[in-house]
């Protein structure tokens, strides 16, 4: 298996980039109807470190419903999910953060509302730390808390070996791009030696980011594919 595989494996699967394109989008809390421009097709598959792709379109916002501030993170919601949802946007607490947060942010507080699993929740702000590139207090705060959620799950409790390789990976990346240089290095020298990430390609990611540690670069840096 070649790097690009090798790390395609790790990713959860995100929609399909469709060509941009306005749509009319329903609400499904409220019916309300508005337009949304789709996500572009990327023109580069190639990521940064932290899994945020090279191309400066992305991540894509999510489409967000004008009036209640939903975000419509997913194509099907459950009604009784759905339900839960509608009362919770209602709140004071739901509607200030809808009117200071990105969308993926926004989907990390409405999968957390609904006790989705820590790995969906963990992504969601990792996700949304790549919304705050070119914004260093909200992408200390945003990565702050993608790392946080990470730390919270116990490897063990991660049943696929790429959930469990990814989350080393990101947490060890989290750590260096938000300069705790200390904490990175203890964890890339533990992976240095973990089975799971003996494959070449895993190894040469974990000596380039020991040498990022040392050097105390916390900038953003492409994954080594060749």
């Amino acid at each position: 298996m070649n790097g690009r595989a090798a790390l395609a494996a790790l990713c959860l699967s995100l929609p399909a980039a469709a060509l941009a394109d306005k749509v009319e989008v329903v609400c499904p809390i409220g019916g309300e109807r508005f337009p949304y421009e789709t996500a572009p097709p990327l023109a580069s598959r190639e990521t940064y470190l932290d899994q945020r792709p090279v191309d400066p379109k992305a991540p894509w916002p999510l489409a967000k419903c004008p009036g209640n501030g939903f975000v419509i993170y997913r194509e099907n919601f459950p009604k009784a999910r759905l339900a839960k949802l509608a009362e919770f946007i209602k709140t004071d607490q739901y509607q200030q953060l809808a009117k200071a947060h990105s969308t993926r942010y926004l989907e990390a507080v409405l999968r957390k509302q609904l006790g989705d699993s820590p790995y969906a929740v963990a992504f969601a702000l990792l996700q949304a730390s790549w919304e705050a590139t070119g914004e260093p207090a909200r992408y200390k705060q945003y990565a702050g808390e993608a790392l946080a959620a990470y730390d919270a799950i116990a490897p063990e409790s991660l049943p696929e070996i790429r959930q469990r390789i990814f989350k080393r990976l990101v947490s060890g990346e989290l750590a260096r791009r938000l300069g705790e240089f200390e904490s990175a290095e203890d964890r890339f020298l533990k992976m240095r030696d973990t089975a799971e990430l003996s494959k070449p390609f895993f190894q040469k990611i974990v000596e380039l980011q020991l040498r990022l540690v040392r050097a105390k670069d916390s900038s953003p840096q492409r994954i080594p594919y060749n």
